[in-house]
């Protein structure tokens, strides 16, 4: 009886090896090389676009935007800015009020003095920009997107009920990011108007802007409310409403954008526009670290 299982199982072990088949393995370096497995939109003409964070005007309290010395500082943003050539200049204002800002626009090419109270980077930078560049016009983008589900009536005051559920596992980061969030708003306090804007465009501010706000607000309601996911699903579709409203007035292929926005926008944006077609992103930081560099 042994004997027969050993014999049936040596036969099945034999037949299975016999219906093998070679397996065809192409050289890895070869595949690497060969780009041509993939179709791709090169085809697409792609407009070029330079999203410029900055810290919203009048909100720091240790900078005063119309003083005399920080008038030069953006001054010279904007100057190194219009070397760029671009051929529309983008706020981050909903389209609803298009006819309000085209209006003011309209005055401020008549009159500089039209702006000389308003401190906000819509028009200290924005507006100054178009102008410079002689544009007939602005461009609006953002979205108020809306609070629905879990963020219906949404506050923060919520949020912190809703934290204070599963405390210990939302805050297990938070004495990490006040510690650095705070060290990080002291050093751009010390720095002057220029180099502020500077710092915030850099790689490495972006991508701290994006780690803090994956490592609190996801932790919150998971499973539960789910909240903290879908606050930050918002700032993502917030964001990309942004994107779809610059697609809508984009001349495939011919536009030269600069968009002026508050700077934790720029790390999502540029994700975004990275991944459509219809662009080419250009760094600010880049751009404004030369002329910092020639500044000193």
């Amino acid at each position: 009886m042994k004997a027969t299982i050993i014999a049936a199982l040596t036969l099945l072990f034999l037949s299975c090896g016999d219906n093998r088949q070679p397996i065809d393995v192409q050289d890895p370096v070869k595949i690497q090389e060969d780009t041509s497995v993939y179709t791709r939109f090169d085809s697409i003409p792609k407009s070029l676009v330079m999203v410029v964070g900055t810290y919203h005007f009048r909100q720091e309290e240790h900078y005063d935007e119309l003083s005399g010395k920080n008038q030069e500082h953006i001054s010279k943003i904007v100057s190194r800015l219009a070397e760029f050539k671009p051929t529309k200049v983008v706020i981050e204002k909903e389209p609803q009020y298009d006819s309000i800002f085209q209006s003011l626009f309209q005055k401020y090419i008549l009159n500089d003095q039209v702006i000389d109270t308003l401190e906000n980077e819509t028009f200290q930078l924005g507006f100054r920009l178009a102008k410079r560049m002689g544009h007939e016009k602005i461009y609006l983008f953002d979205d108020q997107t809306e609070f629905i589900g879990s963020l219906d009536g949404f506050t923060w005051e919520k949020f912190g009920e809703e934290v204070a559920k599963d405390s210990a596992f939302v805050n297990r980061h938070v004495d990490i990011i006040m510690d650095s969030f705070n060290e990080n708003e002291k050093r751009y306090a010390n720095l002057s108007l220029y180099d502020n804007i500077l710092k915030r465009n850099s790689p490495e501010a972006q991508k701290w802007n994006a780690q803090r706000m994956h490592a609190y607000e996801t932790r919150a309601g998971i499973q539960k409310s789910w909240m903290g996911p879908d606050w930050l699903g918002r700032w993502y579709q917030r964001n990309i409403r942004m994107m779809a409203n610059l697609m809508s007035f984009n001349d495939h292929g011919n536009d030269r954008f600069v968009i002026i926005v508050g700077d934790n926008h720029k790390w999502v944006l540029d994700t975004l526009l990275e991944f459509n077609p219809d662009f080419e992103v250009v760094s600010s930081y880049d751009i404004l670290i030369s002329n910092n560099l020639q500044r000193n």
